[in-house]
């Protein structure tokens, strides 16, 4: 039987796997800082509702943005989709929203 549902966790394997496919062009601290900027969006994001209006796009090249000048410009635009979509997903997510009503 399962332990249960962190989602301080969850979060946290998101993040790793949002930069995965470029994590080796990064240093250590590089790969943790961009880790963190994205754990702790998505945490903002699990306690605030997105408005409707919300760029997640610009979110994303906000966080990014460090990392940038070691990625080729596909390898970044690839990390934002990446980054915008999934936080435009979890805004959407049945798990967030049944975290909201436990809360």
């Amino acid at each position: 039987m399962s332990a249960g549902f962190d989602m301080q966790t969850e979060i946290g394997k998101l993040a790793e796997r949002i930069v995965e496919p470029v994590a080796a062009k990064l240093t250590t601290q590089e790969l943790g800082n961009v880790v963190s900027q994205i754990k702790h969006a998505f945490e903002q994001l699990n306690t605030k509702r997105a408005v409707a209006d919300t760029d997640f796009e610009n979110m994303a090249v906000t966080i990014l943005g460090p990392i940038q000048p070691m990625l080729s410009e596909a390898e970044f635009t690839r990390m934002v989709d990446r980054l915008g979509g999934a936080m435009a997903g979890f805004c959407q997510s049945p798990v967030r929203e049944m975290s909201e009503r436990l809360e």
